[in-house]
């Protein structure tokens, strides 16, 4: 327990803190942020995509009058159930009826206090773990009905190559791309030698949103699950193959290391086209890191172009919210896309420009919109712009500028 005075005095200071800093660059979220009404809005990205920086641009342009408390803050280490009546008591005293937390899922009893505060009218904006926004939906629900109801979850990505331009004051060109692929999406690190920073990343995600968040104890098993997800990119996984590739003791720690990769942010896995849940259950998924240069900094190998490019154009896909999936027929399709309203685009990557590998790709390209029925069929590559005519569709290539700019 903290002493009532002491939050006061911990907040007053965060808040002075809060207000002395700059705004800074603009995230493409902010367009999609909801009104606040009677439902709290948590925002979650992994570690070092922004969110602490994004609520501060929301205190300074929307609501500057804000109650703020980070929960992040060592000073607010132990936290607690009865911590959260004084803090209650404190904000009103205050009057504000607006409340912007940094992390406030640091915090046991910050459903309970959220629930309380929303049914007061009060308005809540948090920055909250990735894992909470996986599974906050399953939490079940509570004696007002489902949790879910009172929460509006949003992702932050890394930076989006139309915010990397932005951010490095670039235009877009076949070279930008590529320093995008070598530099990476994290907004903080930015620098052209940047690969000791985002080790340092990449340990501190590792350590405090997998080893002491999951509470795992075998941290050297981990390492060894996560460092070869990061290095397979573009890559087909299965949890028996890599328990047998990495001689782990059982198949159930590879799951559930994997899992946890995919909640602190690290990876994506992306599974099989099929209506068969026991087709997806059986075949490999594919693993995709969530940022090309942390995967090249973090490996002692040398990752292949065209899985890092495969890499990029999926990360693409994911920021804009598409449902993905691949196949495997006739050299299978990359990424057979669905968006919100149920369209399905067809979409290969191909970072090499030859025929042999163009040819690959388009009979793939052609099996998956004929299993589909999708209208649309999509080549990016690196710097040709054409279309193709065959098997009765026509294919259009795009470059990566344009795709990464544009679709």
């Amino acid at each position: 327990m903290i002493p009532k005075n002491t939050i006061e005095q911990i907040v007053l200071k965060q808040c002075k803190t809060l207000s002395e800093q700059a705004a800074g660059q603009a995230r493409d979220l902010e367009e999609n942020l909801p009104y606040l009404t009677d439902r709290a809005l948590l925002i979650g990205g992994v570690r070092g995509s922004g969110t602490s920086s994004l609520l501060t641009r929301i205190f300074h342009n929307d609501y500057p009058e804000a109650w703020f408390t980070d929960f992040e803050d060592p000073r607010l280490a132990g936290f607690d159930p009865i911590d959260f009546q004084k803090l209650e008591r404190l904000i009103e005293e205050s009057g504000k009826g607006t409340l912007l937390f940094n992390r406030i899922d640091n915090t046991e009893g910050w459903i309970e206090f959220c629930l309380r505060k929303i049914e007061q009218g009060i308005k809540i904006i948090s920055t909250v773990s990735l894992k909470t926004l996986y599974t906050l939906p399953q939490n079940g629900s509570d004696k007002s009905g489902r949790i879910n109801d009172f929460f509006i979850l949003k992702r932050l990505h890394t930076l989006s190559y139309q915010e990397y331009l932005q951010f490095t004051h670039k235009s877009g060109s076949e070279q930008t791309v590529a320093e995008y692929m070598s530099r990476g999406a994290f907004p903080g690190i930015l620098r052209p030698d940047n690969a000791d920073s985002l080790r340092r990343l990449y340990a501190e995600i590792v350590c405090r949103d997998a080893i002491i968040a999951e509470g795992i104890r075998d941290h050297d098993t981990l390492q060894r699950v996560l460092l070869h997800l990061m290095t397979h990119t573009g890559e087909c996984i299965t949890a028996n193959k890599l328990r047998d590739r990495l001689r782990i003791k059982a198949v159930s720690t590879v799951a559930e290391h994997m899992t946890c990769a995919e909640q602190a942010g690290l990876v994506h896995f992306v599974s099989i086209l099929s209506d068969n849940p026991a087709r997806q259950t059986v075949n490999p998924r594919k693993v995709y890191a969530t940022d090309t240069a942390m995967a090249q900094a973090v490996t002692w190998e040398e990752i292949d172009k065209t899985r890092l490019f495969e890499t990029l154009v999926f990360n693409h896909l994911k920021r804009l919210g598409y449902t993905i999936h691949y196949t495997n027929e006739q050299g299978g399709c990359d990424f057979v896309a669905t968006d919100g309203e149920g369209v399905t685009r067809c979409i290969q990557s191909c970072y090499d420009d030859d025929p042999d590998c163009m040819q690959s790709k388009t009979e793939g390209l052609i099996l998956a919109l004929n299993m589909t029925q999708a209208k649309r069929g999509i080549i990016v590559t690196r710097d040709r712009t054409d279309q193709i005519e065959t098997g009765g569709h026509t294919i259009e290539l795009i470059d990566a500028d344009t795709f990464l700019s544009d679709f």
